[in-house]
């Protein structure tokens, strides 16, 4: 039985996405070694020209790049704390990397369940910080996002004190279409920025870190300290380079998509939307029922009809159950109504 699924883009088998790469290398003259060759080389130049920045650095994760990123300006302000957001990547899912292997603090900012407000950052204590770190849209509270207005004067209150400016832009593909200014104009308020190849844009794998030029060749040197100047990495680039050209463009309707989806689905009993208008092309469908019974009835909905309505709940609050909902072009390939017929039928498994 093939399968429709609401999240994210549409997934090729492993032979399918093999087949994909093997016609897009036919156009490469030859791969990439070490960081060097055209295939790498242009790919980060073309992200960088993107996001307004003059340098670029692919490699092989976000969890090597950011930490990179704040390691670079702790040791040029000889300050190991960096600003990170309570339910950070870095603190939530990299096992204290930041600490156990780069040799920096985290100074905890703001309240868990919001994104930052001015207040947050003025109410910090007066010792040095090295840098702080923006994630832009903010995953694990639903994609929410500052104001244009507040994001800027945050920038500004952080430069004022010599506070380099990190963006976790993971998912920064999403913004321009609720700040409506282009991703290079996002991306002049940070010193430097982090993107994804595989979440948004269905890569295998692979990072880009944009900044200015001097920053990139220390990144450089760091990456290769840490073990991600890679032999060659000619996959992901070119499931990277796919990506772009499959799933970039369609970005901004699935934003649209994804607050019309949520508006349907916030008619039903027992649920909630989280943030209650999309910001970006995810939120976070809070729905009140048993774990375990709900996921019983995500599978049992599945097998039977062959359609992914939801995924597994990511995370239990108050006996509500959090599942989060990543729109692109899968679900954009069916009316609103039909993903809402589905979601009434599995709620009624429950």
């Amino acid at each position: 039985m093939k399968r429709i699924s609401m999240l994210r883009q549409p997934a090729r088998s492993m032979a399918e996405t093999l087949r994909a790469l093997a016609l897009a290398a036919e156009q490469v003259p030859e791969r990439d070694c070490y960081g060097k060759g055209a295939l790498i080389n242009d790919l980060e130049q073309e992200v960088a020209s993107m996001l307004g920045k003059p340098a670029a650095l692919f490699l092989p994760s976000g969890t090597l790049a950011q930490p990179l990123a704040l390691k670079i300006y702790a040791e040029q302000r000889q300050c190991t704390h960096i600003g990170l957001h309570p339910t950070s990547h870095l603190l939530l899912h990299e096992q204290q990397g930041y600490q156990h292997l780069w040799g920096l603090d985290a100074l905890l900012v703001g309240a868990p369940e919001r994104v930052w407000q001015l207040a947050d950052l003025e109410a910090l204590p007066p010792h040095p910080i090295a840098a702080m770190v923006w994630e832009l849209p903010a995953r694990e509270i639903g994609g929410q996002l500052p104001t244009w207005e507040a994001l800027s004067e945050q920038v500004a209150w952080a430069r004022e004190r010599n506070i380099a400016v990190h963006f976790d832009g993971a998912r920064l593909w999403q913004c321009p279409e609720y700040y409506q200014r282009s991703l290079a104009e996002i991306a002049a308020l940070a010193d430097s920025v982090y993107v994804s190849f595989y979440k948004d844009l269905a890569g295998i794998s692979g990072a880009m870190l944009v900044g200015e030029e001097h920053f990139i060749e220390d990144a450089r040197i760091w990456a290769r300290r840490a073990g991600g100047n890679l032999y060659s990495q000619f996959p992901y680039l070119l499931a990277a380079k796919l990506g772009l050209q499959e799933n970039l463009a369609s970005i901004p309707e699935a934003v649209k998509y994804a607050r019309e989806l949520a508006s349907a689905f916030a008619q039903l009993p027992n649920i909630r939307i989280n943030p209650n208008s999309p910001q970006v092309a995810m939120f976070h469908l809070h729905i009140q029922a048993d774990k375990q019974r709900l996921v019983d009835a995500i599978q049992a909905y599945s097998d039977q009809h062959g359609i992914e309505v939801l995924p597994a709940p990511r995370a239990e609050a108050d006996g509500w159950q959090i599942c989060e909902i990543p729109v692109g072009r899968n679900a954009m390939a069916q009316p609103v109504a039909f993903w809402l017929a589905h979601l009434k039928q599995l709620i009624a498994l429950i």
